[in-house]
Order: C-alpha cells, then structure tokens, then sequence
C-alpha cells in the first residue's frame, strides 16, 4: 500500500479519468482525494455529457480510503487550487496532485515520495515536479544526477507540503502592491521574466476574474527564493496539450517523452540552481519580449497562416 496521500482532480474528461484511476489502483495509496469541478453555465451539449460520465465513473470507483469530492457549481481555475487544498491539508500534512490530463510514469509516485520525506524539514524546497520537461522534449538528459533543483515549479505532475502552500499561497496575491518593487528588482529575474511576471501579476491582481491559478504559485515561490525539485528524467506526459493550445510553445510540448526513474535515487552533493534546466524554461515559457519583437511574431504567425490555409 502507498503510504503518501494522493489529490486527484478531474472534471469532463471520462476516458483519461477512467486511465487513471486504473493507474491509481495498482499503486494502492492509502489515501485518495478525488474532487470534480461544477458544470459551468455555458457548456455545450457534449461538455454536459462528459463531465457527467466523468461523475458516473468516480462515483463506480471502489477503493477503501478515497474521498470523492463534488462541487454543483463551478468554482473555475482561480480559486480551484486554493479550496480543494485547503480542504486536503485539513487532513493531512503533504499531498501528491495529479490532473485528468497528466498521465504518470509509474515511478512517479515513489520519487514524490521519497522527496516529500527528505526535504520535509528544508524550508527551502517548497515544491516537487514530476516533469522534466528539457527531457520530455529532447529524449536526454540536461544533468547526469537522478534529481536537481529548479526555481521555477511545475504542475504537471507534482507535490507539496501543508506548511509551505498555506504560509506562501494566495490566489489573489493581496501582497502584490506591497512587494512589486522588491520583485522586479531581484538580481535572480532577467528582464524578459520582469516584464513577464509584472504583465501577468498585475492583471491577476487587477481582474478578479482572471482564471490563472499557477502563476501564483511561482510568484510566492520566485519572491521567497524557494525551490523545486526536477527529475532527472521526464515522469508525466501531458496530454491537455493535444487539443486546445495553438501556440508554438503549446505544440513543443506536446506528446512529451517520458521515461522510468530508476531506484535507489544517487545522492546529490549540492543544493544549487540547475540554471542550464531554468534558462530552457525561461526561453520557454517565461521570457516576455519587448513590444516590438512581440509585434513581429505576431505577424510572422499571422503570414505563416495565411500561406497555409
């Protein structure tokens, strides 16, 4: 039986739920948290049918231990992390999370597990990701050692304990004003991560209704100077990515190669920043160019569709 508690969170996606869930008992965990969005007002005709076939399936679902969690209305992607966190930690002191549309590798599980055990009393570490996304994409390895650090978290796949998501995570990051300056001046942000976050960060501050829940997380984790750890392998192929992005960034990480991490871990010697793994993510996601040369993308893709349409 595992022994580290485990979130999983679904909403329409009947098929990919049923795989998982399938996933879920061959590991056996002896605590299950299972929660489903609300419907929203405006879904169509085969949203109304998968989300509730996706509740057909989680209400079938037998195993001892699980808690299933149904909300009637939708509470969307802002405070989504926030509630169902906060009703999981009331429990329990670390947690495992898992989305409908993140397929583990089996070693998955078992590397959460260990982390959460060995950096449980490092204040430093706040975050652990199942992906490793430099290896998804390219088949190898950016580091010879079995895990390393990164300041950016991921979620595709990942894990966290009570203490450090309640001390550092607001969905509607309250603080924003009082830390602005403090943030964009830190040495460790380069300007295209400033101009990144300063964009987002005041517009989640601003717009309540803004649906991101993620980026606040790096925020509180980026502002704090916490870290993350990766493996040195890929575990989690994410496959929401195989029907809504359109972006050339959403495409690159489609279809992500994933591979066993091999056990007992090799011990690291050195709690650095892996900044050849963040300067990849950081052209990959977090680099907001200027104006002028996001101007010329925009009509680069705007071309590029014209020619092939």
């Amino acid at each position: 039986m595992f022994n580290t508690p485990i979130l999983f969170l679904t909403y329409k996606r009947p098929k990919e739920t049923k795989d998982i869930l399938n996933i879920l008992l061959k590991i056996k965990p002896k605590k299950l948290y299972i929660f489903q969005d609300g419907m929203k007002n405006k879904f169509l005709k085969d949203e109304i049918q998968n989300h509730l076939d996706t509740t057909k399936i989680i209400k079938k679902f037998k195993m001892l231990n699980s808690k299933k969690i149904f909300y009637k209305k939708n509470l969307g992607q802002r405070i989504i992390g926030y509630k169902i966190l906060k009703h999981v930690f009331k429990y329990e002191d670390k947690c495992i999370i898992l989305e409908d549309d993140c397929i583990p590798d089996k070693s998955f599980f078992k590397y959460c597990s260990i982390m959460l055990k060995k950096y449980k009393n490092d204040d430093t570490v706040a975050h652990i990701s199942g992906c490793n996304l430099f290896y998804g994409i390219y088949k190898k390895k950016i580091s010879d050692i079995d895990y390393f650090f990164s300041k950016y978290p991921h979620f595709m796949g990942w894990a966290t304990w009570k203490n450090r998501w309640k001390k550092n995570y607001d969905p509607n990051i309250v603080n924003w004003p009082k830390y602005k300056n403090t943030f964009l001046k830190k040495n460790n942000l380069k300007p295209g991560e400033k101009r990144f976050f300063k964009f987002y960060l005041d517009k989640i501050y601003k717009d309540k209704k803004y649906s991101a829940w993620d980026v606040q997380w790096v925020y509180y984790n980026l502002l704090n100077d916490l870290k993350t750890v990766v493996p040195g392998v890929n575990l989690i192929k994410n496959i929401g990515y195989n029907s809504s992005p359109t972006g050339q960034s959403a495409r690159k990480f489609r279809n992500l190669f994933t591979k066993n991490l091999k056990f007992p871990l090799k011990k690291i010697n050195e709690d650095k920043i892996n900044f050849k793994y963040d300067n990849f993510l950081y052209d990959s996601f977090y680099n907001r160019k200027l104006l002028f040369f996001r101007f010329l993308n925009k009509l680069k893709y705007k071309f590029k569709y014209f020619f092939t349409h």
